[in-house]
């Protein structure tokens, strides 16, 4: 299942309201009180089966007196999802679903459209159409249980410490309630006597996915699995405990982020199995939603943990939706995933929810939001955000990054960089004085290796140092002390120079210059014509002895 829409009209803070979302990562922004929860409190509606929570946390009863947008003077309210179903990923309600449909499904995907009208005298009216063919209230109803009856959802609140336990006699254990296959289930039932062990068989490939899934974050963990009842029903209690090679404890003993990690990927692996059981009447693939993902994690581990809820929902193609305060856990691959909401306000007062653009240009909007900065400053780092390569070398400028690229194509003896190390170039030294972006730029990598002009030294190396990189081992400069060689253009061979000068005489003199924007001018176009000479000519391994011992340098951080 995809949600591809949500609508509401004079519901809490959304007064006329429709988002669309994308089929697999997704992530809601915004300030406090913006309207996340809101929205997902509509998909709940539809799809969460509150009787289930009746006697604990969770309830998602919509009313008119306590729903209702407080500052319209309105009859109505109503809320609407729109839902894809997929023949062979959720066969269980596509087949359900075209059984009351008014026409012939040919299609693979068809779009299912729930709308609840709630009326100030208390009436309720539910519409139901499938590919826009409208159907009766009975059917409607038929299909809104089916819907919650399914286990299509599946919600993780990282802020709430809900957890499931089980009382083992000697005290309460937290657990992982399995849900096993039809199959496993039927070999259960069919071998009382020996339920232990096929229950640990069953349980075996619980451990080897979840490992995996561990696996790919850079804390090393191991899950274990233990059986805990000898019941029949069609979820079974795994007691659950993490080990690192050294220790054996109990999930709930391990740190709050590695608590919250743990249990948000083994919703993951539920979702997977849900999917994956091989009757075609009970496969289905559920919605997953996560708030705040970001809770009680390090920066760093935000980062990788970001990084790989995406690539999970990918290749699992499997429609992750979270809400947000972080960075991290927007979608950096696909930013038009990425949804802002704020509050409009009206005389100091906060009224409806509103989506703030974020396409083109604009991508950046949600990300300088949830860093609390000016969003024109992510202008200087839009080469960077669009890299994917695990390790990079940060150059200032196109024409340093044109150095680096021409020396490994024609000088490999001298460019010593690791080929899995991608060179990046970022606007300017400027850049690196917001450390705030510059943090969040390089928590996103495994490796960062940061390069600049010398002639910027006394500006950067204080403000690189403030977040706690180190010279040589995470940045240096570029260039030879000296007037007009501080520069990446001081590594140059005397012949590369000789001939730049000579050639251009009149921009040399420029230099000079009492006008600034003269002496600037005739800076950069002096660097496009070093460039050009020095790409132009074979010059021996000889001299390029300057441009090795940088390389050499930036070759050691990546060791």
């Amino acid at each position: 299942m995809k949600i591809v829409a949500v609508r509401a009209q004079a519901y809490r803070t959304l007064e006329d309201f429709k988002i669309e979302f994308r089929p697999n990562y997704c992530a809601l922004s915004g300030r406090n009180n913006a309207g996340k929860s809101t929205i997902i409190s509509i998909i709940q509606h539809f799809l969460d089966n509150s009787e289930e929570y009746r006697y604990f946390y969770r309830r998602n009863e919509v009313s008119f007196s306590s729903d209702v947008t407080q500052w319209q003077d309105v009859d109505s309210m109503s809320i609407e999802i729109d839902v894809d179903l997929n023949r062979y990923d959720d066969s269980e309600l596509y087949f359900f679903v075209d059984k009351f449909s008014p026409v012939k499904i040919i299609a693979d995907d068809i779009v299912v459209s729930l709308k609840q009208t709630f009326e100030k005298g208390g009436a309720e009216i539910l519409d139901c159409s499938i590919d826009g063919h409208r159907l009766d209230t009975q059917t409607a109803r038929e299909i809104q249980k089916k819907f919650k009856a399914s286990a299509n959802l599946i919600v993780h609140n990282s802020t709430h410490d809900y957890r499931s336990v089980y009382y083992g006699g000697s005290g309460y254990a937290e657990v992982l309630e399995t849900q096993f296959s039809a199959d496993d289930r039927k070999r259960i039932s069919e071998a009382q006597t020996r339920f232990q062990n096929t229950v640990k068989r069953a349980a075996k490939q619980h451990k080897e996915d979840l490992d995996k899934l561990l696996g790919r974050l850079s804390d090393k963990f191991q899950v274990e699995l233990t059986s805990l009842s000898s019941g029949q029903a069609s979820k079974y209690p795994l007691a659950i405990k993490l080990t690192d090679k050294r220790v054996d404890i109990s999930l709930r003993d391990w740190g709050a982020g590695t608590q919250n990690r743990t249990r948000i990927l083994i919703s993951v692996l539920e979702a997977m199995r849900m999917r994956s059981v091989e009757s075609a009447e009970n496969r289905l693939t559920p919605v997953f939603i996560v708030e705040e993902p970001e809770s009680f994690l390090h920066p760093s581990a935000q980062s990788e943990f970001g990084q790989m809820l995406n690539e999970l929902a990918s290749e699992l193609d499997l429609q992750i939706v979270v809400t947000t305060h972080s960075p991290y856990m927007l979608n950096q691959s696909d930013p038009s995933a990425n949804y802002l909401l704020e509050r409009k306000m009206f005389r100091n007062v906060p009224k409806e929810t509103v989506i703030i653009p974020t396409d083109g240009d604009r991508w950046m909007l949600p990300f300088a939001d949830n860093l609390g900065i000016v969003p024109k400053e992510f202008g200087d780092w839009s080469n960077l955000f669009g890299t994917h390569a695990p390790k990079v070398v940060l150059v200032e400028g196109d024409i340093d990054r044109a150095y680096f690229e021409h020396i490994r194509s024609k000088y490999p003896n001298i460019y010593q960089i690791p080929v899995d190390v991608q060179v990046v170039d970022y606007g300017g030294k400027d850049a690196l004085k917001n450390t705030s972006i510059l943090q969040f730029m390089i928590n996103r990598f495994s490796r960062v290796y940061i390069t600049y002009d010398l002639d910027a030294e006394l500006d950067v190396k204080k403000a690189l140092e403030r977040i706690g990189l180190e010279q040589d081992r995470d940045f240096s400069a570029i260039g030879i002390a000296g007037a007009g060689t501080d520069c990446i253009e001081g590594l140059l061979p005397a012949s590369v120079k000789q001939k730049v000068f000579a050639d251009n005489f009149e921009i040399v003199v420029a230099l000079g210059s009492q006008d600034s924007n003269a002496r600037r001018n005739a800076k950069a176009t002096l660097k496009k014509k070093y460039l050009e000479e020095f790409t132009s000519q074979d010059i021996p391994d000889s001299d390029l002895s300057e441009f090795k011992k940088v390389f050499a340098k930036i070759a050691r951080a990546f060791i």
